[in-house]
């Protein structure tokens, strides 16, 4: 059942990634088909495994199929919570109680390192151990700070490598930790000293940070649309970011420290995607269209959520939609932010995601800039460079219009001058050329973040290019 069914679970998964946001409805049942699906599927395996573990104790003939059938279920609960990260629900708790008795047990035979064949593949040999430590560096990786696909290359990453690490008992010198007698999920831990009282096991990637940056290392360097490691399903940008994501989070100290938050009250209206926050920011920039060559989002309406404001630091908020949304709301995109109907929009990033049980969507909102400037760019053409349009027809009628939002131009000195491209238009070391009476000139120099739709860049001011 189990490998009849995976081909199934990978087209509604794909699906459900997929789906955009006019299509929420049908998301949403692809979701629960699965959720459904895989829970009773996890639930059956785990049972049989169960069972098989402790007969294994009287009959030595059954070791074989209890490893494997042991490495099943945790392979079942790796499905399982991957499934509820990607809608951004909490993994339930009786998920980890089921890995950790599977594991504990595995251990007390002798099993948990025994290399077996727990697929329709049998050329692929795996380890109850390893099968545990996957589901348990899934739930490590900071999910919630990831795009559903990107979630999905996570787990990918993570069936491609070995090496990962499980420590002994009283043993904390790795970065994450898990009470094996609880139904908590696996945690960073809070330092290298074990905790008295506990059933603290330590865990971490172990070789497996070799061989994720190795990966890295060679899709850097690749064209980013040859980037397919990982599948031709997932887009380059996804893939790329995804494993920039788990080198940052897998290291001993987070690379994320939430800024301290009061309680607060209000409203925050959001718009999404980059051709929309720069749609938005430009109308009320200039409070009329420019005159320019259509855009085919020009018409597109406005997605836009009014969230429930509940905290507020320095440049974060933590809001609540307590209605179901659009289905827009993902970790990395890029959003239009008004609060309490202010004329001023703001720009930010979706930081986190929580789906709450009860259906509501918490988020945590980073203000990328409080003055951000839409404006029309133009690519300068560099001498000898090809193009079927002459550089006067491209001043003239816009033909290679670049549709930039500057976050901070580096004159108050709080951040390095950065700006927002869409990724199709970006290059380093690019020259544009400002649509403004007297043009001004900034050159791209380095990619800090790359998003579905959006590229996040340093760059420098110029003078004229000769």
């Amino acid at each position: 059942m189990q490998d009849a069914g995976a081909a199934h679970v990978a087209v509604l998964l794909a699906q459900f990634l997929a789906s955009a946001a006019a299509k929420q409805a049908a998301r949403e049942a692809a979701w629960k088909s699965l959720i459904q699906y895989q829970a009773r599927l996890t639930h059956a395996l785990g049972q049989c495994a169960k069972a098989l573990l402790g007969a294994a104790y009287e009959d030595v003939a059954l070791l074989a199929p209890a490893e494997a059938a042991a490495a099943r279920a945790l392979h079942g609960c790796r499905a399982l919570a991957k499934i509820c990260l990607v809608h951004y629900a909490s993994v339930p708790g009786s998920v980890w109680g089921l890995a950790y008795a599977l594991h504990a047990r595995a251990e007390e035979i002798g099993s948990a390192a025994s290399p077996v064949k727990a697929e329709a593949d049998q050329r692929k040999v795996t380890t109850v151990e390893q099968e545990f430590l996957r589901l348990l560096m899934l739930q490590a990786s900071a999910p919630d700070m990831m795009a559903p696909e990107q979630i999905e290359v996570a787990d990918r990453v993570l069936e491609q490598i070995d090496g990962l690490t499980l420590r002994a008992p009283g043993v904390a010198d790795n970065p994450f930790c898990f009470d094996a007698q609880g139904n908590s999920p696996p945690r960073r831990a809070p330092g290298t000293q074990a905790e008295p009282g506990t059933a603290a096991r330590y865990f971490g990637p172990g070789m497996g940070f070799d061989a994720l940056e190795r990966i890295h290392k060679q899709i850097s360097i690749a064209r980013i649309e040859d980037i397919k490691v990982f599948g031709n399903d997932i887009s380059p940008r996804a893939q790329l970011s995804a494993v920039q994501h788990l080198l940052s989070f897998w290291r001993a100290k987070s690379p994320y420290a939430p800024q301290a938050r009061v309680p607060a009250t209000g409203s925050l209206q959001l718009v999404y995607r980059y051709a929309q926050v720069w749609k938005n920011l430009s109308d009320a920039q200039h409070g009329a269209r420019e005159l320019a060559l259509a855009d085919e989002t020009d018409s597109a309406p406005l997605v836009s959520e009014s969230w429930n404001l509940l905290e507020s630091g320095d440049s974060e908020f933590g809001a609540e939609l307590a209605q179901p949304g659009s289905g827009a709301t993902k970790c990395g995109d890029i959003v239009g932010m008004t609060l309490d109907g202010a004329k001023e929009c703001w720009v930010g990033v979706i930081r986190r995601v929580q789906c709450e049980p009860g259906g509501s969507l918490h988020a945590d909102i980073a203000v990328l800039s409080r003055k951000p400037q839409a404006l029309s760019l133009r690519e300068v053409l560099k001498k000898g460079e090809d193009s079927v349009v002459s550089e006067a027809a491209s001043r003239q009628f816009a033909f290679s219009s670049v549709r930039a939002v500057i976050l901070a131009d580096g004159t108050d000195g709080a951040q390095p001058a950065n700006l927002l491209l869409p990724p199709e238009t970006w290059k380093e070391g690019r020259i544009y050329e400002t649509a403004e009476t007297p043009a001004r000139y900034l050159r791209g120099l380095k990619a800090i973040r790359l998003g579905d739709d959006y590229v996040r860049a340093t760059f420098e001011w110029m003078s004229a290019p000769a």
